[in-house]
């Protein structure tokens, strides 16, 4: 009887065996699949200057854009690209809508629960844009006050931060793709306080005459930035990661991104650098 049951036991575990290495290996064979297929499909969000979308044809540019095309080139690999939004990408990767995550994403904690990051591709803080004369903001603590609506991007790194760190304030939560959205609502009078990438905000503070970047000289929350794989897809990471290293150290990227207004210099004051903190520069 005990013989019996330590049979039945090992064939069971047998069976988790195989069905666990039969899924590892589906997931570590994902780059076989695109080599042979001889096409990806690559998710991304437009969020310039590494991805821009053209309204009018719906063609998408941009030093992400001109980096992939480079790297998958190189291995005769046809891309479609598949549009996605900050709080579906994540799922999109899950379902297999797309391989791999374009979306130039700031790498979080909870995030890094869901998907699998690359090696970050530069790093970039935060600000927030407020309207010219609104007088009530000197510093982030003043934030986390009731009454004070603060506009974000739904399932963007923003949201993240206005939950943990202004439980006080109202969110306003946009779901949207379009990360000026939260300086939108400010413009407009429907938030008090609009936060996004910092350059995102100094771009949009340049075309707004009516509104402030609280924070263009001084961003905060710096995180790295970096593209997403599903979970396991573990080939195709470290694929990604050596075209990325590739495209730094060699300075390709570098190139690429100087008619979209260059990789380093998104923040004055704040270099975007592949491996490493950011640093200040001295102007």
């Amino acid at each position: 009887m005990f013989q019996s049951t330590l049979r039945k036991l090992g064939l069971v575990v047998l069976a988790l065996g195989i069905a666990v290495g039969a899924a590892a290996t589906a997931d570590a064979q994902s780059m076989d699949k695109i080599l042979k297929d001889k096409k990806i499909k690559i998710g991304y969000i437009p969020s310039p200057p590494g991805t821009i979308k053209d309204p009018a044809s719906g063609q998408v540019t941009g030093f992400y854009v001109e980096g992939v095309r480079y790297m998958f080139d190189q291995i005769g690999v046809e891309i479609e690209f598949v549009e996605t939004t900050w709080a579906n990408f994540a799922a999109g990767l899950q379902s297999g809508q797309f391989d791999f995550s374009m979306a130039g994403t700031f790498a979080t904690i909870k995030r890094a629960a869901a998907v699998e990051f690359t090696n970050p591709i530069h790093y970039l803080g935060y600000s927030a844009i407020v309207k010219k004369g609104d007088e009530r903001f000197k510093s982030l603590a003043d934030f986390n006050k009731e009454g004070i609506k603060i506009a974000v991007v739904q399932g963007g790194a923003g949201q993240e931060y206005v939950r943990e760190n202004f439980p006080k304030a109202e969110m306003v939560q946009l779901a949207t793709g379009n990360l000026t959205a939260p300086f939108i609502e400010v413009a407009s009078g429907r938030a008090d306080v609009g936060i996004e990438d910092a350059w995102q905000a100094r771009r949009f503070a340049s075309a707004q005459p009516g509104v402030t970047d609280l924070f263009g000289d001084q961003p905060y929350n710096v995180l790295p930035i970096a593209w997403a794989v599903k979970r396991g897809n573990d080939d195709l990471r470290r694929f990604l990661n050596t075209s990325i290293d590739f495209m730094l150290l060699t300075g390709r990227w570098e190139k690429m991104a100087e008619p979209y207004g260059g990789t380093g210099r998104y923040v004055d004051k704040v270099v975007m650098v592949p491996f490493g903190p950011a640093t200040e520069v001295k102007k």
